[in-house]
C-alpha cells in the first residue's frame, strides 16, 4: 500500500520550504499543501517521471501475449457500430 503524502498548512510551509524540500528529495515523496480550503500537490521532478516510470518492455510483451484473443467470438461489425454511436452522444463539458 502506498504512504500517503505528508499534509502541510501554507503557513506552515512558508516558515521553512528548504527543509520541506530537503525532506522531500530525501524521502523521494510528494507533499500536500494546504492553502485556503484547497490542497495542491508538491513533487520533485525527476527524469524517469512521467508515464515512463516503471515501465517494463518485457512485462507489456507477456500481458499482450496473455491477452491474445480476449475478443475472439465478437461481431466486429456490431461492436464498430456501438463505438460510432458512444462517439457520437454528448459528453459532459461538451456542447450539443
Amino acid at each position: 500500500m502506498a504512504k500517503k503524502p505528508k499534509r502541510i498548512d501554507f503557513n506552515d510551509f512558508t516558515l521553512n520550504p528548504g527543509k520541506i524540500f530537503d525532506d522531500m528529495a530525501r524521502q523521494d515523496e510528494p507533499v500536500l499543501i494546504a492553502v485556503k480550503g484547497r490542497v495542491y500537490r508538491l513533487e520533485l521532478e525527476s527524469a524517469t517521471d512521467g508515464i515512463w516510470k516503471g515501465f517494463d518492455p518485457q512485462i507489456v510483451q507477456l500481458r499482450l501475449r496473455e491477452a491474445a484473443g480476449a475478443m475472439a467470438g465478437v461481431d466486429r461489425e456490431a461492436l464498430l457500430r456501438d463505438i460510432h454511436h458512444a462517439r457520437q452522444q454528448a459528453s459532459h463539458g461538451q456542447s450539443d
